[in-house]
């Protein structure tokens, strides 16, 4: 890199100029530091070009006699012989002078102070081409370049740059090489020999398509097409009056072939571009040919700030995110500027929960680094960001107030989960996203609801949202705890995703109504006096103090305290968290990731701390059975009988609430032997016809119907 090229590259007459003593480090940073994919030298160097043949368009509007010239192309060849890549350009061209000043820039920018800049991590490099590093991009892939030019200048003779990356470079007339007819730039790019891939034309032709598919003038590649013709079979038998026999044959030709034939829709008014223009160029830029997007904004910001962007929301999930919802690879924003594509992984873009939309912006002003990969926080970034969160949720509210509700179904039921997440993380647009949300509810059977409609349909008088949290919709309908509010005519929204709960969590009260966990310890309702409350649930208790004793005696361990309730009207029992306990759904989830992430199955916190509370219907059979049985055994707890039957209350108050049977084994033992004491007492009612005194059986006919085991024993 240090030394002077060798003496047979230097022309006779040439001129050679010295870098700056740090311009090899300079080098090294590029070619090795400061782009992590080295595809991007293409996109640079075209980049370049567009901007000379911008330059020359510009120029050629106030001058006559350049005026009527052909617009300005680039066009791009390989030669595998020589191991090159050649870009040339029609644009604007350079002099010797601007030659030394462009293609030298980083000599003349202060290249010491560059070098100590990038070492301290504090340079400005937002400016573009502020250090000339987009033209050396080219010595990403090649060990030599030789620049051809000739400017638009009357009289400029055709100049020629050559340099390896070393310490100096050549400025000479190029009188031995090919000319340039009119104005531009020709770079031949000698390949490294890591680097022969980009010399295949499917390869430049991929970079192209993904880097400047859009860029305004023609960029055409050198390739092989082949073309199948029909032609006269000369070898086959010919008969008379007949048309001579065709055959097939290939025709392989070479040319120039356009590559972006593509225009970039969002440099235009909206006014100007039709609905099947917004669809074909979402399937054409998305690769999302079966794909028709539900909406689609198309915007700009003016003044301090230019932006252009089109924004789109797909009518299906698309493929990389049905497996990770918040997939690195997903690439759903492309950035570009200047019509020139920089990325698509940007993270600071849109928030987290907008991964879901698709779409472009273009800007100018975006604080991108030297290499054009990264995009730096900035205030900038910062106002587009808002715009396009708030854009986002004018295209969903749109969906929501479509008259074809279908729409949004299809919306939520695709996107839901990622409104749910914006509640919980973005606490900016919180209050926009909550009125968007959807759930199932005790009133809506199988359609939606959302909480607008919740409150429309509420009770007079109503002052709370009651919600329930379960694993499913068929598990919120059977939960004791919404039995309880069900019963007085409320409606109960459904939560069944771990999702749910975090983000309720978040949503303490819409408009003036607060949010209330039924399956919560305490539930109070708005017709109840609170102190009239209190006293009828301390009379409950001391009336089946027994009950309630033998209950929290038997269930050790299991239950934080058992209370007795009139709440309940189907269930015997249910079980309820306190105020800061977690539902059972939350526990299965978090007990899932502990042990995803390598712990144990039962974590400390699923402990006492989440230890439920036993609410008892004292006036239901199941529970007066118990009761009686209690009374038989004068409160034994050692009484087997009544302890197997208040641990399968509490179990099957667990299912119905929510919550898994930990030890599944002891619950099937109590379920055979319940079921073996019924077909004892049938077959000894078969064996005896006399009339004998009735005894209370040790099942009793609601313990039956309660578990589920009427019938003879055949039939069990």
């Amino acid at each position: 890199m240090s030394e002077v090229m060798d003496a047979e590259t230097i022309e006779e007459g040439a001129e050679t100029h010295e870098f700056q003593a740090d311009t090899a480090r300079v080098m090294d940073i590029i070619i090795n530091s400061l782009y992590s994919n080295r595809d991007v030298f293409l996109r640079e160097l075209v980049s370049n070009a567009a901007d000379a043949c911008d330059k020359k368009r510009f120029l050629s509007i106030s001058d006559s006699d350049t005026a009527s010239l052909a617009e300005p192309t680039i066009r791009i060849r390989s030669d595998r012989d020589a191991m090159t890549i050649t870009i040339e350009d029609s644009g604007v061209g350079m002099t010797k002078s601007e030659l030394q000043n462009n293609l030298g820039r980083i000599a003349q920018s202060g290249t010491k102070k560059f070098v100590e800049a990038l070492g301290e991590g504090s340079a400005d490099v937002n400016l573009i081409g502020q250090f000339g590093v987009g033209f050396y991009s080219a010595f990403l892939v090649a060990d030599r370049v030789e620049v051809a030019t000739r400017s638009m200048q009357p009289g400029s003779p055709q100049m020629k740059w050559t340099s390896d990356a070393s310490s100096s470079y050549t400025i000479s007339e190029d009188s031995n090489g090919e000319p340039i007819q009119g104005s531009g730039t020709r770079l031949v790019m000698h390949l490294k020999d890591d680097a022969l891939e980009y010399m295949e034309p499917a390869k430049l032709e991929e970079l192209l398509q993904h880097y400047s598919e859009f860029v305004e003038f023609p960029i055409s590649v050198w390739k092989e097409s082949t073309e199948y013709k029909q032609v006269p079979d000369l070898e086959a038998e010919v008969v008379e009056g007949e048309e001579p026999k065709m055959k097939t044959v290939p025709e392989t030709t070479e040319g120039f072939e356009q590559m972006n034939t593509n225009k970039p829709i969002w440099l235009r008014t909206p006014n100007e571009v039709t609905e099947e223009e917004y669809k074909d160029f979402y399937q054409g830029a998305f690769k999302a040919t079966y794909d028709e997007p539900l909406a689609h904004t198309h915007f700009s910001l003016e003044g301090q700030i230019e932006c252009k962007s089109i924004l789109y929301i797909p009518g299906m999930l698309p493929f990389e995110l049905s497996k990770d919802m918040f997939d690195d690879d997903a690439k759903n924003i492309r950035l570009y500027v200047k019509r020139v594509f920089i990325n698509d992984k940007f993270d600071d873009i849109v928030p987290r929960w907008l991964k879901f939309v698709r779409g472009v912006v273009d800007s100018q002003d975006l604080p991108l680094n030297v290499s054009r990969e990264i995009l730096q926080k900035s205030k900038v970034l910062n106002i587009i960001n808002k715009r396009l969160v708030r854009k986002s949720l004018d295209m969903i509210r749109d969906i929501a107030a479509d008259e074809d509700e279908s729409k949004y179904i299809m919306f939520w039921n695709n996107f839901g989960k990622y409104l749910k997440v914006g509640v919980i993380e973005d606490a900016r647009s919180k209050d926009d996203i909550v009125p968007l949300l959807r759930f199932f509810s005790s009133s809506s059977g199988e359609e939606y609801t959302s909480l607008d409609e919740y409150i429309k349909n509420m009770k007079e008088n109503q002052k709370q949202i009651y919600y329930v949290t379960a694993d499913g919709k068929e598990k919120a309908q059977m939960s004791p705890a919404a039995e309880k509010v069900r019963s007085r005519g409320y409606e109960v929204l459904y939560l069944t995703e771990p999702l749910d709960e975090i983000m309720i969590e978040n949503v303490s009260q819409f408009k003036e109504f607060k949010m209330a966990d039924v399956s919560k310890e305490g539930l109070e309702f708005d017709d109840d006096d609170k102190e009239e409350r209190k006293k009828k649930e301390e009379e409950l208790n001391d009336a089946h103090k027994a009950v309630k004793d033998y209950l929290e005696t038997a269930l050790a361990g299991k239950v934080q305290k058992v209370k007795m309730t009139d709440q309940l009207t189907e269930s015997p029992a249910a079980l309820v968290q306190s105020a800061y306990g977690m539902s059972p759904t939350m526990q299965k989830y978090m007990k899932a990731q502990n042990v995803a992430a390598g712990g144990a199955e039962d974590p400390g916190m699923m402990g006492s701390f989440n230890q439920a509370v036993l609410e008892v219907n004292p006036t239901h059979p199941i529970v007066l059975d118990l009761e009686r049985m209690i009374a038989g055994t004068q409160g034994d707890a050692e009484s087997a009988e009544a302890t197997n039957f208040a641990v399968l209350l509490y179990d099957v108050a667990a299912l119905t609430s929510g919550y898994d049977i930990e030890d599944s084994g002891d619950f099937a033992g109590r379920i055979l032997s319940m079921m073996t004491s019924k077909a004892t007492t049938d077959v000894k009612d078969a064996e005896f016809e006399a009339d004998i005194p009735e005894l209370t059986p040790s099942t009793t006919e609601a313990q039956i119907d309660f578990f589920g085991l009427s019938g003879n024993v055949e039939n069990v």
